[in-house]
């Protein structure tokens, strides 16, 4: 028993672990077993030490009595008796041993008629943190890097909100004449938007340059492009590159720079190509090259509400806030969006990018799915691509 406590006592020091209340067996799930071992503490005949004690001591009074026996049996009365996955998502991912619990047979079914589309090139799904299913086609590979093209604007955003985070950014409200450094003559059209603007699609900017041409403009050019008014959505890339810009002037990093210091390293992301331009500072709308796997892991750390393994890199408040609606597209398939989150109808939230790139995640069903697709495709494909990942592999898991 003391080389069992030894052995969990390190596995938490390495996070691998991590606090549930009421699990004291650490199984992750509270039930008549964690019950029973926490009376048997109380009555000395079975001592509970480290994370067996923590999650013991329900009400975290440091003693465990009667009162944490009545919190654990109300925990295992409740329907919310599984605990939080997290991940320390630095790691390679693990695969499933056991698919019984959910209809694989059906996912295999859907994958099968994914394969049969002409311009898919990977695709992952990944459920209670494990990857469940993984298939490359068309000459891809595992280990290929790609450029994820607008899946890089929910890159951007979670770093933005890392700045917010951190202090660097008071709030995302700001107006950008507090945010960016002013040019002669002023451009009086800074002093009406703001950095909500920007993430939300809705800054009323024209998008004034071509790909890849907004990374080699300047702040001041970025600034003078034409406008309107702020608050609808128009899907604008240029404008959103702003949000590097602001990024470089807040933290006095580049984006690959602060990112190599907060995101990904938590990733297991080890110095991806992104193109950048003016001052280094790097493309806020694509350009962002990774493998499927390591893409996926931006979902992965969203339905972890910002944990990689024992460390909060992200606010759940920053994530709430993002992936809630800001605007509407009226788009049919995906109507709204958040901060560079597209937020598809019933649930769920998705990275989204040129050709059919995708993040798709689904907290609910603890699911994520990532896509990896030719950006030599077309409309029928896309659409196509949407109804399975939306309307068809979510469902799957609806009966485990």
């Amino acid at each position: 028993m003391d080389r069992v406590r030894k052995i969990v006592s390190i596995i938490t020091v390495l996070g691998f672990l991590f606090p549930c209340e009421g699990d004291t067996n650490l199984d992750d799930l509270v039930n008549v077993q964690d019950i029973v071992l926490t009376i048997s503490h109380i009555l000395g005949t079975e001592l509970l030490e480290g994370l067996n004690f923590s999650n013991a001591d329900a009400n975290d009074d440091e003693v465990i009595d009667i009162l944490d026996i009545v919190i654990i049996v109300g925990i295992v009365l409740s329907n919310d008796n599984q605990c939080e996955v997290r991940l320390d998502l630095n790691l390679d991912w693990e695969f499933a041993d056991d698919l019984s619990y959910f209809d694989s047979e059906e996912l295999d079914n859907v994958i099968s008629q994914i394969s049969n589309l002409s311009y898919i090139e990977g695709i992952i799904v990944v459920h209670n943190g494990e990857i469940v299913s993984e298939s490359y086609y068309n000459g891809s590979s595992v280990n290929q890097t790609f450029n994820v093209w607008s899946v890089t604007k929910s890159f951007t955003s979670t770093l933005v909100g890392q700045a917010i985070d951190q202090g660097y950014i008071n709030n995302q409200y700001l107006t950008l004449n507090n945010l960016l450094p002013t040019s002669f003559p002023a451009q009086p059209y800074l002093y009406e938007i703001s950095l909500h603007n920007l993430l939300s699609m809705s800054s009323g900017y024209a998008d004034g340059f071509g790909y890849p041409y907004w990374v080699s403009a300047t702040t001041t050019q970025l600034e003078w492009m034409s406008y309107t008014s702020p608050g609808f959505f128009f899907y604008n890339n240029s404008a959103c590159h702003l949000n590097s810009h602001v990024l470089f002037h807040a933290t006095g990093m580049t984006p690959y720079e602060f990112a190599n210091i907060n995101l990904f390293p938590y990733l297991g992301i080890e110095n991806p190509q992104w193109l950048d331009g003016y001052l280094d500072i790097n493309d806020g709308s694509a350009s962002l090259e990774l493998r499927l796997r390591d893409m996926i892991k931006l979902g992965q750390l969203y339905l972890q509400d910002g944990w990689s393994g024992d460390e909060h890199i992200l606010s759940s408040e920053w994530i709430e806030q993002a992936t809630s609606i800001k605007v509407d597209t009226y788009y049919p398939s995906i109507p709204g969006y958040g901060y560079l989150w597209w937020l598809p109808p019933e649930e769920g939230y998705m990275a989204i990018g040129y050709a059919g790139q995708y993040i798709a995640v689904y907290p609910e069903r603890d699911l994520v799915i990532g896509i990896h697709s030719s950006i030599n495709n077309d409309q029928m494909y896309q659409s196509q691509l949407l109804e399975y990942i939306h309307n068809q592999i979510p469902y799957v898991f609806d009966g485990e």
